[in-house]
C-alpha cells in the first residue's frame, strides 16, 4: 500500500513542486491549499494529488488534516496571504499539531534564514525553526534559496530602450543562492521517502549562485536580447511596499554561504540558472517579444 503524505502549500510554487514529485515517486498525496477550485486546484488533481482545505490558525483543523499519514511537508504561507508573525502562528501550530498526532516525520520547507530575526517572511521561518528546536519532533529541515520561479511569477521582465530589464531591490553585484521548484520537490521526495537517514538534519538547498548581473547576462543570451539588471532603491520598497523594506536590506547585505554541494548529495546535479532559464522562462519571453527562436 501507498504511504501517505500531507503536503502544506500544495498549490503554491515550492509546495507544488513537492506534491508533483511525491506523487510521481508513488506517494499518495494529500495537497492542503487555500483554494481547492481554482486552475492551480485542479492541475494538481489532474496530477494525482487529492486537495483539502485547512485553516492554518485553527490546529484542530491541522490535525485533521494530518491524522494517519506518514509524512508531512510543510511549505508556508506566500507572502501574499500572511505577513512576518502570521507566518510564523502558523508554522508553530503546524509543529504542534504534528507533536499532538505523534507525527513520525516532520520535513519543514524554510529558508536560508542565517541571523534573520524580525524580517518579513525569513525571521518567521527562523522562529518556527526555534519552535523545532524545542520539541522532540522527528524533523528535517529544508532551506531553499531563492526561487527561480520567482521570475515567472512575481518579477515580471519588461522591455526598455530595446533591452529586458531585470529590476530587483538588492545590488546588481550581490550573489545569492538559486533554485527551482522542480528541484526542491526532488529533495522532499528525497528525505521523505528515506526518513532515517535525514531526520534530525537542517540541509541547504542552493542549486546555482549568481547575481542579478549574471542572471540578466543569462536571460539575454538565452532569448536572444540584450539584458539589463537595474537596482530598485530600498527607498522605493520603504514607500511602496514598507513591510519588505527589511528584508531587502537584509537580502543585500547577508554573507553569500550559500553552497550547491548539500543539494547535489542529496540529489545529484540540480537544475542551474541557465538551464531552468531555457526550459521554463525564455521560450515564454521570445513569444511577448517577438524573437525568433
Amino acid at each position: 500500500m501507498a504511504k501517505t503524505v500531507t503536503v502544506f502549500g500544495a498549490t503554491g510554487t515550492s509546495g507544488g513542486g513537492a506534491a508533483r514529485k511525491l506523487a510521481a515517486a508513488g506517494w499518495t498525496v494529500r495537497g492542503i491549499t487555500r483554494d481547492t477550485a481554482g486552475d492551480k486546484a485542479r492541475a494538481a488533481a489532474e496530477q494525482g494529488i487529492t486537495l483539502f482545505a485547512a485553516d492554518l490558525d485553527d490546529r484542530a483543523s491541522i490535525r485533521k488534516a494530518i491524522e494517519g499519514a506518514d509524512a508531512v511537508y510543510f511549505a508556508g504561507p506566500s507572502l501574499l496571504n500572511r505577513w512576518d508573525i502570521g507566518q510564523a502562528v502558523q508554522g508553530i501550530n503546524a509543529v504542534d499539531a504534528a507533536i499532538e498526532v505523534g507525527m513520525p516525520h516532520f520535513v519543514y520547507q524554510s529558508a536560508l534564514t542565517g541571523d534573520a530575526r524580525g524580517y518579513l517572511s525569513v525571521g518567521s521561518k527562523r522562529a518556527i525553526e526555534e519552535r523545532i528546536a524545542e520539541t522532540e519532533l522527528p524533523v528535517t529541515i529544508l532551506q531553499p534559496a531563492w526561487f527561480m520561479d520567482n521570475f515567472l511569477n512575481y518579477f515580471p521582465i519588461n522591455e526598455q530602450d530595446g533591452k529586458l530589464v531585470i529590476a530587483m531591490a538588492i545590488p546588481v553585484d550581490k550573489v545569492n543562492g538559486l533554485i527551482s521548484a522542480e528541484d526542491i520537490g526532488n529533495a522532499a521526495a528525497a528525505v521523505i521517502t528515506n526518513p532515517h537517514t535525514y531526520i534530525g538534519r537542517t540541509i541547504d538547498l542552493t542549486a546555482d549562485i549568481g547575481s542579478p548581473a549574471d542572471m540578466a547576462r543569462i536571460i539575454g543570451e538565452e532569448v536572444g536580447k540584450d539584458a539589463v539588471a537595474v537596482e530598485v532603491p530600498l527607498e522605493a520598497i520603504a514607500q511602496h511596499w514598507p513591510e519588505g523594506y527589511d528584508l531587502y536590506k537584509w537580502l543585500s547585505t547577508r554573507p553569500t554561504q550559500d553552497d550547491p554541494g548539500s543539494l547535489t548529495a542529496l540529489i545529484g546535479k540540480p537544475l542551474d540558472f541557465r538551464h531552468w532559464v531555457r526550459l521554463k522562462l525564455a521560450p515564454g519571453l521570445r513569444e511577448k517579444f517577438g524573437v525568433a527562436a
